[in-house]
């Protein structure tokens, strides 16, 4: 990764669960720009965001990426990006089963727990 140049993950939305809170968002988001005249800032961000390990991830890898919000004990909100390999779908007409790919494949997530950022999430955690 080159310092200035961004890498992206490309997340999917639970619009079956927060499909309305989406569209409100993104008309936000338009109204932001029409009102203004450029884009707003970003939703989420972390300027100086410190990795707890190095990782490295091979390009064509298949990953799992799940944005958690979370609010910690002190009421605080805040979000983290949990990454881990992909599991291979196994079966078909919606029987499957996941499975892990391959023999070698040992531990399902990148670093010690589900996020990189070196924290776990709290039971007050919600995927979205």
């Amino acid at each position: 990764m080159e310092k200035g140049k961004p890498t992206y993950l490309n997340m999917f939305f639970n619009t079956d669960t927060y499909g309305k809170t989406i569209d409100d968002v993104f008309s936000q988001i338009e109204r932001t720009k029409e009102e203004t005249g450029k884009a707003p800032r970003p939703l989420l961000s972390n300027n100086r965001c410190q990795i707890s390990q190095t990782v490295t991830i091979p390009a064509g890898t298949d990953l799992n990426c799940t944005l958690w919000l979370n609010t910690g004990k002190d009421g605080k909100r805040s979000a983290s990006i949990s990454i881990k390999l992909a599991e291979e779908y196994q079966g078909s007409g919606g029987g499957g089963y996941r499975k892990s790919s391959g023999k070698d494949y040992k531990a399902k997530s990148i670093g010690d727990d589900t996020s990189v950022f070196g924290k776990s999430q709290d039971d007050d955690s919600v995927p979205f």
